[in-house]
């Protein structure tokens, strides 16, 4: 039998470089997934920000309320996106332009064909020729240069555009229902992705829920992956690799240091962060599938005091929207679950991630870092006491009873990380993470050397890459990766089907 339909719900504004990236990715889901209806759901995503009272504001750019450093980072990790997906944008010169009037026109369409085809029209004008889309003449132009529409519908819409009537009770009725039903789904921002079938549990409350919202076009392997669970009803063991769903530049089978070279990454973390904490379990992954020719590099510093230095937020989830700060604990599951079922197809051979968001949070890690400063082996033991054994790490009560149960001279690695030297190196690799622009953690650099040359200086090849939600970047990196070859996504099919490949 025939897996029955599923429909995805796609929420989108056209003034949004991320949905527009969607836009241009949804034809791939499609074709893996034949029985998969997708509806375009266009919002208001200033309306989305001002419901949610997102600190950006209605007229805003999620980018306006970053610090420099943090503006600088994520606004290279966006042109290492584009690069790696092949994605032509090209920013207008006045951003972010109003949208309402082309937003109001798809709804001037069915939700099907012409409304794919108008959206990608407008997509282009916006996002690649850098037009006006406030502007009536340009929504003209694009009615009149989308050759796929009937010429019946180009007509009408001309008319409309002509009169005003695009902009009528019904369209402008649509737009804000469709836009207020995105914010009850828990939308705080675009693009977002619904999946109406789909049953979960809420790990925090334990209470079954139905209908599920993801965010980013960065989160897409979530998305199939709950399509593939739901097209096949099947445990993880029999779904696609789901590594071979995230888009990478060099395929899962070719990742390997370059021949005749060895790689370096450094890792910079705080046990603080539960971001650090989901990075950190996957540097085993990462020693297995390169071996010996990847040097790891762990990289401690206190993540309070850079993000004083750099006039982040103390907490950063308590600057954000409530609705964003509740979907970003949902998102640390969801990665938990990823890196678990990961772990299981590849035949568990790491412990499992029995994660704990910690009761005490923020948690105070000063001394904790210095600890591991005179200890290195600790960070496992450390680690797992902050975000899966719920210790209170800021009491150094609890801190020494750790490390002794753990079969270490807690005396002494307590007075060592008192000690005036350990303090000095704390503070000195504080002041390196903020001096080579890091803003959050995890972080990772890349550095590539010709093998056997020690004492040679090691090459950076990277930029500063944040976030382990990007570790396919820092894979592609260390197997050689240049930054200019476009990836592509080859569902690898367990069940001996073969192997299904779509170009992004």
């Amino acid at each position: 039998m025939s897996p029955q339909p599923t429909t995805l719900d796609f929420h989108y504004d056209i003034s949004c470089p991320f949905a527009h990236i969607a836009s241009l990715l949804i034809p791939a889901l499609q074709t893996r997934h034949p029985n998969l209806q997708i509806a375009y759901r266009p919002v208001l995503l200033g309306a989305i920000y001002r419901a949610t009272a997102a600190p950006q504001g209605a007229a805003g750019s999620a980018s306006d309320t970053f610090n420099p450093t943090k503006r600088h980072v994520t606004s290279k990790a966006f042109v290492r996106t584009k690069a790696r997906l092949g994605v032509v944008q090209n920013e207008p010169k006045r951003h972010p332009m109003k949208t309402t009037g082309a937003l109001r026109l798809l709804y001037c369409v069915g939700d099907g064909k012409e409304r794919v085809v108008l959206t990608k029209g407008l997509y282009d004008a916006y996002w690649v020729r850098g037009m006006d889309v406030s502007d009536v003449a340009t929504l003209k132009t694009v009615v009149r240069e989308c050759g796929d529409l009937a010429e019946g519908t180009r007509n009408k819409l001309l008319g409309m555009l002509e009169d005003g009537s695009f902009e009528g009770a019904k369209q402008r009725r649509e737009l804000e229902e469709t836009t207020n039903l995105a914010v009850e789904r828990g939308a705080f921002g675009v693009p977002a992705f619904w999946i109406e079938a789909e049953e979960w549990t809420d790990r925090k409350t334990g209470q079954k829920k139905k209908g599920r919202l993801y965010w980013g076009q960065d989160r897409l392997q979530f998305v199939e992956k709950a399509l593939f669970a739901l097209e096949r009803r099947s445990s993880v063991s029999g779904l696609p690799r789901l590594e071979s769903l995230v888009p990478r530049a060099v395929a899962i089978g070719n990742r390997k240091v370059p021949d005749g070279q060895e790689a370096k990454m450094e890792f910079w973390y705080d046990f603080s962060s539960p971001w650090a904490f989901l990075g950190w379990t996957q540097l085993a992954r990462l020693k297995r599938i390169f071996g010996s020719q990847l040097k790891i590099e762990m990289k401690p510093f206190l993540l309070g005091i850079l993000f004083r230095e750099i006039g982040a937020p103390n907490t950063p989830m308590a600057a954000v929207s409530e609705a964003k700060r509740i979907y970003s604990q949902l998102d640390h599951s969801d990665w938990t679950k990823w890196w678990n079922d990961v772990n299981h197809q590849e035949g568990r051979p790491d412990k499992n991630i029995d994660f704990y968001w910690a009761d005490i949070f923020p948690i105070r890690t000063p001394t904790v870092l210095r600890a591991v400063l005179a200890e290195p082996k600790l960070v496992d033991v450390l680690f797992r006491a902050c975000w899966e054994r719920n210790k209170d790490m800021s009491s150094d009560e609890i801190l020494r009873e750790v490390i002794a149960e753990a079969g270490y001279d807690a005396d002494a690695i307590m007075k060592s990380a008192n000690s005036a030297e350990i303090k000095q190196d704390l503070r000195a690799r504080t002041k390196e993470a903020k001096d080579i622009g890091i803003c959050g953690v995890p972080s990772y650099r890349i550095f590539r050397r010709q093998k056997g040359q020690v004492g040679v200086d090691w090459k950076l090849v990277s930029d500063i890459i944040w976030g382990q939600d990007d570790i396919a970047a820092v894979e592609d990196l260390i197997s050689g990766w240049d930054g200019q070859q476009q990836v592509s996504v080859a569902i690898e099919e367990v069940e001996g089907r073969g192997e299904a490949k779509s170009k992004l």
